[in-house]
């Protein structure tokens, strides 16, 4: 098996060696030919390649534990992050490697310190999990008035200037903003924040930055020392292909000695990345298969066309679907789409509760799915492109949902439980 995708991925590269993208890939992944995943933001997918790779890792920890964990272990990830601090442009000593980015977004808010005026910044956009830990520092550690959400909508939330506009607007009111959460790219909806702006404006007022880049590294270039976050965390196993989960923490020097992991263990008051690295007895294969989804890449393509093809895909999978379905996309403005797009839902699903009857028959059924939500007072989905799809995949899963509205349409609507657990 295994001399078999090597020779797959060589012949891959032989006969394609500029753009290789679309189903010629998909024998690459582990997916169930059956299912058609428009959904690859949520958990990701890794290729056989980089599969093969982890059970390796494993099988190396199975033989001999004690040389593995005392010795080499701290090895391959020093080497790992060397590696990925490249790709990511760092100082590999500002990098760790944490579990996921609710590690990371856990680790940083419950690890300041606020004072009795001093207060927290992020937007409605913001992921749930962001969310739910803020409103539990709130309570445990701060108080509710410390921690204050700004509305974005389908106007601010892609003009750059008005976003800005309406962000200072609440800082004249509190005044002591200590910290600043957003997304670099939001989930639902998906938009690409022009993060760079965003970061000089608010360190020109001295208020640190926490950028959830959850959906960036492998998605889009990624340059932190031209960035220059204080904080910014991102999974990888999202888009660069490891194995699920791993996620990328970055600090700025001069911070870390005030961020500690959510987990005390032998690392505490070492060095930063000591501290971080011991967190118990884990499995850091997955850490580890990053360095080898770095390599299937190179294999695959340069980083530019990987970007390229799904981006393009997003957009043009996103103006197919709205086509089909009589509705339109979120924005049409490139600036503002990354690998993932948003079509409103067709005119029929205007009560969460067909959208969540919707989103439940497409899983339980027709074996593919899309997350949807409600933004602006209006009802859309999310669509991820990835170099194994092709556009004919994004008109099958539209023709399915218009199939699924029209029964809907002569069956009665009954509530259902909502699910509380998916990933987006």
């Amino acid at each position: 098996m295994k001399i078999f995708i090597y020779l797959s991925l060589i012949l891959c590269w032989i006969i394609f060696p500029v753009y290789p993208f679309g189903h010629s890939l998909l024998p690459l992944f582990s997916l169930d030919p059956s299912y058609i995943n428009i959904n690859h933001g949520s958990y990701g997918s890794a290729p056989k390649y980089v599969h093969e790779k982890l059970q390796e890792y494993q099988l190396q920890a199975e033989r001999n534990p004690d040389r593995w964990f005392r010795l080499d272990v701290q090895v391959a990830m020093e080497k790992l992050r060397e590696k990925l601090s490249k790709y990511v442009n760092c100082n590999p000593d500002d990098l760790v490697i944490l579990d996921n980015a609710s590690s990371g977004i856990n680790s940083i808010l419950k690890s300041l310190k606020l004072k009795s005026n001093e207060t927290i910044l992020y937007y409605n956009v913001a992921y749930g999990m962001v969310k739910l830990t803020l409103e539990y520092v709130s309570t445990e550690f701060f108080t509710q008035e410390q921690i204050i959400q700004i509305e974005l909508d389908h106007q601010t939330i892609q003009n750059t200037n008005l976003l800005l506009k309406k962000t200072q607007d609440t800082i004249n009111k509190i005044k002591h903003v200590k910290l600043i959460v957003f997304d670099h790219i939001s989930s639902t909806p998906a938009i690409l924040f022009d993060i760079e702006t965003m970061i000089k404006y608010f360190r020109n007022q001295g208020i640190l930055t926490l950028i959830d880049g959850a959906h960036a590294v492998g998605a889009i270039e990624l340059n932190l020392s031209k960035l220059d976050p204080d904080f910014y965390l991102s999974n990888t196993h999202k888009w660069l292909y490891n194995h699920r989960s791993a996620c990328l923490l970055y600090v700025k020097k001069d911070l870390q000695n005030l961020i500690h992991p959510i987990i005390t263990s032998f690392g505490y008051l070492q060095s930063f990345q000591n501290e971080f690295f011991w967190l118990g007895t884990k499995d850091y294969s997955s850490y580890l298969t990053i360095s080898d989804a770095l390599d299937f890449r190179q294999t695959i393509a340069n980083e530019t066309d990987i970007y390229n093809y799904n981006h393009q895909l997003a957009k043009q999978a996103g103006d197919l679907i709205a086509q089909m379905w009589n509705s339109s996309t979120l924005t049409t403005n490139d600036q503002f789409i990354s690998t993932m797009n948003n079509i409103e839902l067709p005119s029929f699903i205007d009560t969460l509760d067909k959208m969540n009857i919707l989103y439940q028959k497409l899983i339980n059924q027709y074996n593919t799915f899309l997350p949807m939500f409600q933004f602006d007072n209006k009802f859309y989905c999310r669509i991820s492109a990835q170099i194994y799809m092709e556009l004919s995949d994004y008109q099958t899963v539209g023709k399915i949902v218009l199939d699924t509205i029209s029964n809907m349409i002569f069956f009665p609507i009954l509530k259902q439980t909502k699910d509380h657990f998916h990933s987006v």
